[in-house]
């Protein structure tokens, strides 16, 4: 799943709330230049009053590593937003009730091969009122992923795959971070699995890397968890291999960790250690008990 959803809220007045859901969240299509391809879009009032809707299309860029998208008023090669229609613009919409609004995707004829990207804004339409200093202003944007057919370039590398700490002290909580960056003119999704070995080379647990759409010129992050019940300790590996484009294109990555959990090794140590010591003073008191175990007599 891609968490590419943006919303925004400006000056809420007290006691005012606006519910805004929308479905779907993402929509992602193929095309050939010069199609023209028609979708809808759910736009539902949770709240207790009446909204005014307001709906355009818009870019955006990527914002961060973990999803994040910033709308923008830019045009890029990646674009999207000029070629999407939209009705109805403006509309009312009554509590608890859902709204369907019908998009269409004109590709021109020129179009350039690979991913485009943009966002569907619904944004509400403040009432006017007379001495209200706060209005509310809230916006929820889907976002709509194209992937034109031509010569597209499918190109990535594995910018960093590494724990999130070299030395674990709670063996229950491992995490490992991949970052993929797409160095190509289309998004793609990863898919794959991440392997990990003991010290002695034997594989202790295999999991599947999360599915993340990458736009583009980004660099995704996720976090893989390795949450496996049972007592661990030593060094280990972790082995990715991930899959993506139509190719099926490898990328492969290594990395390793320590886990060393001293809050129950330091206990066990202190404890041995402890009877060591006790074992050492009674030496003579031990020695002579086990003479007298075995029948023989003991001087003076």
């Amino acid at each position: 799943m891609l968490s590419f959803v943006v919303t925004a809220q400006d000056s809420i007045q007290e006691n005012e709330a606006i519910t805004l859901a929308v479905s779907p969240q993402i929509l992602e299509l193929s095309a050939n230049p010069g199609d023209e391809i028609a979708s809808t879009f759910r736009l539902t009032n949770g709240g207790d009053k009446n909204i005014n809707i307001n709906v355009s299309a818009q870019n955006f860029i990527p914002q961060g590593e973990d999803g994040a998208v910033a709308l923008t008023e830019e045009t890029t090669g990646y674009s999207l937003a000029q070629w999407i229609s939209v009705d109805p613009q403006t509309i009312e919409i009554e509590p608890k009730q859902t709204q369907v609004f019908s998009t269409v995707i004109s590709v021109p004829e020129s179009a350039e091969p690979g991913g485009h990207f943009g966002s569907l804004v619904f944004r509400t339409i403040p009432p006017e009122q007379e001495g209200t200093a706060a209005l509310v202003s809230q916006e929820i944007a889907p976002v709509i992923l194209v992937r034109i057919a031509g010569d597209v370039d499918e190109s990535a590398e594995v910018s960093s795959f590494r724990p999130t700490q070299n030395t674990w002290s709670n063996q229950n909580q491992i995490e490992l971070e991949t970052r993929i960056k797409n160095n190509g003119n289309v998004h793609f999704r990863p898919t794959g699995t991440i392997e990990i070995k003991n010290m002695f080379g034997r594989s202790v647990a295999t999991i599947d890397l999360q599915e993340r759409n990458v736009i583009p010129g980004a660099t995704r992050r996720t976090i893989t968890n390795w949450d496996q019940p049972g007592f661990r300790i030593g060094q280990y590996s972790a082995h990715l291999t991930a899959v993506y484009g139509a190719d099926n294109e490898i990328l492969t990555a290594e990395t390793s960790f320590i886990v060393f959990p001293y809050q129950i090794i330091l206990p066990i140590a202190g404890a041995v250690f402890i009877l060591s010591v006790i074992i050492w003073k009674l030496r003579r008191r031990i020695s002579l008990a086990i003479k007298v175990l075995r029948g023989k007599s003991i001087d003076n």
